[in-house]
């Protein structure tokens, strides 16, 4: 009867947490989708602000005020930024100028196929004209369409740009602090893997901000060499554009390849050249997608393509395009937390890019009571990180140095 009982208090406890945990995930998913004027431009100054991290750390070796070396930083990477769009600014308004011309050629070239392909289906050319007007409009405006959409839903990042840049420079000037907070929410036990969990998903923010950089170089290069020998215009344009686009998993490669062949279809003769163009995109894609960005992003994001596509889509729903740009990055930061918290470590295995290889874990090592989901809401388990060794003296320290000792103290922080 006491076993009964028992269960039965049991069974209540891991319902009322199981309800507890749906309530509050309700909550934040809520939040998360309402709030985001907020989010998204604090999420950006956070994931800036780790990404830029190691560059103000430099100028903290260099300058004994932390604000100046990240108000430096700021200036180094706004520079940057600047920069690229002032060289794609320049090249797209030289395309404008001709904008009358490349339509009227995109319409004139269209026309002479369709018809050329309506007098094999009966068409007349009134019918094939109205069809081909139809056509442009919707093939012309669905790329920049989607790219309007994109600004639009991620406006508040595009808008409020200072706001994230202010959010940015609060985080980095307060980095010691806000570290040391998260820290000391944990027990003595846990400081140490809660160290270890910040400096790599840290590492993971660098190494993407990094990686994400020389892949759009190496494909902006393969690009616009391709194009240039296809001897389309404005190829350094097209090539970088279509590299930038990138950024955008999926959508900004269909962007970036489709806006050049309706420029060369609108301005050249010859089909070829729009054919060629399709033929280096794909190819190119092909050589991004299974050689570049594995070898040079696979060893800091770790990310399976099931993993990732579901996210991009979540990140889509919430946040359109600034949660697309975010959906990997941040999937992979969840990923290296998960790994941590030992009930939790079969998820991030789920969501790595060796599951395949490793599938065979969750019937050996994770078939344990320990590493069961429904632990946690059984109340057998609990979301402490992995157990390890206490703080040592010298990162206790350091977990609480001021941020005046950390700038003179010679070790990262």
């Amino acid at each position: 009867m006491k076993k009964a009982t028992s269960r039965r208090e049991t069974s209540t406890i891991s319902f009322q947490r199981l309800a507890h945990f749906l309530i509050c995930l309700s909550i934040v998913l809520y939040a998360l989708y309402s709030g985001r004027a907020f989010f998204i431009p604090i999420t950006y100054g956070i994931f800036f602000a780790l990404m830029l991290q190691p560059v103000c750390r430099r100028f903290d070796d260099l300058f004994s005020s932390r604000i100046l070396s990240v108000l430096l930083t700021l200036f180094t990477a706004s520079a940057i930024v600047i920069g690229v769009i002032f060289f794609f600014f320049n090249q797209v308004q030289a395309i404008l100028t001709e904008a009358d011309d490349i339509y009227a050629g995109l319409q004139e070239t269209l026309y002479e196929w369709a018809e050329y392909g309506g007098d094999r289906f009966g068409l007349t050319g009134e019918e094939v004209e109205t069809y081909i007007d139809q056509a442009i409009t919707s093939v012309s405006s669905e790329p920049l369409g989607i790219v309007s959409t994109g600004l639009s839903t991620s406006g508040v990042l595009l808008a409020n740009f200072s706001l994230v840049m202010i959010y940015t420079f609060f985080f980095l000037l307060y980095r010691t602090a806000v570290k040391n907070f998260v820290l000391g929410q944990l027990s003595d036990d846990d400081q140490t893997e809660g160290l270890q969990t910040l400096n790599e998903v840290q590492q993971v923010a660098k190494s993407y901000l990094g990686g994400m950089g020389l892949v759009m170089l190496i494909l902006g290069i393969l690009n616009s060499l391709g194009l240039f020998a296809i001897g389309l215009d404005y190829y350094l344009v097209w090539g970088f554009l279509a590299a930038v686009l990138g950024i955008i998993p999926y959508i900004g490669t269909v962007i970036g390849g489709m806006l050049p062949f309706l420029f060369a279809v609108a301005t050249t003769e010859s089909l070829w050249q729009p054919i060629l163009v399709i033929v280096l995109y794909v190819t190119v894609q092909f050589i991004e997608g299974n050689l570049i960005t594995p070898k040079v992003l696979g060893g800091s994001v770790k990310i399976n393509a099931l993993a990732a596509i579901i996210s991009v889509i979540i990140g889509s729903f919430f946040w359109g395009i600034a949660g697309i740009i975010l959906a990997i990055p941040l999937l992979a930061m969840i990923r290296i937390i998960l790994t941590h918290i030992e009930p939790l470590r079969p998820v991030a295995l789920l969501m790595s890019d060796d599951l395949y290889e490793q599938s065979e874990q969750f019937v050996t090592t994770f078939n344990q009571s320990k590493y069961r989901i429904s632990n946690i809401f059984s109340g057998r388990s609990s979301l402490a990180l992995t157990p390890r060794k206490r703080l040592a003296g010298k990162v206790k320290q350091q977990v609480g140095d001021t941020d005046t000792e950390v700038i003179a103290d010679s070790k990262p922080n």
